[in-house]
């Protein structure tokens, strides 16, 4: 269950790699599974964690009340595939999912993401995740 380094792109955050692990943190810890579901090749994907998730106010809220996900759009997992199947329109990379403790989207948000936008998702996700 252990969380390391993203696996393609360079930033502060430590990620897991495995729905299921992710899943157990989040419960044992009560946050939410942050699914940052991007593309080694995607230019927007490398800018949100290179640029945005470097902010140091943004990086300190992920790692304190999330549980970051690094999910390989080229390569995903089912259980994150059926998730993204649940989503209301079919979304672009980098895809951002926020996911409760009991399995539940509480939101998404896909594209680049300005780290003032970010921080706003991750409030707004917060406050939905018992909703």
């Amino acid at each position: 269950m252990a969380r390391a380094p993203h696996p393609y792109f360079t930033c502060p955050i430590s990620w897991h790699t495995k729905l299921a692990d992710a899943m157990a943190d989040a419960r044992e810890h009560d946050r939410l599974v942050m699914i940052l579901h991007s593309r080694v090749q995607c230019g927007g994907s490398r800018a949100l964690v290179e640029k945005s998730l470097r902010k140091d106010e943004l990086s300190e809220v992920i790692e304190r009340d999330f549980v970051p996900l690094a999910s390989d759009a080229d390569h995903p997992e089912p259980d994150v595939l059926a998730l993204i199947a649940g989503l209301p329109a079919k979304e672009p990379t980098p895809l951002c999912i926020y996911v409760s403790t009991d399995g539940r989207v509480v939101q998404s948000s896909a594209g680049g993401r300005h780290p003032a936008v970010l921080l706003n998702d991750l409030q707004q996700a917060w406050t939905k995740r018992h909703g």
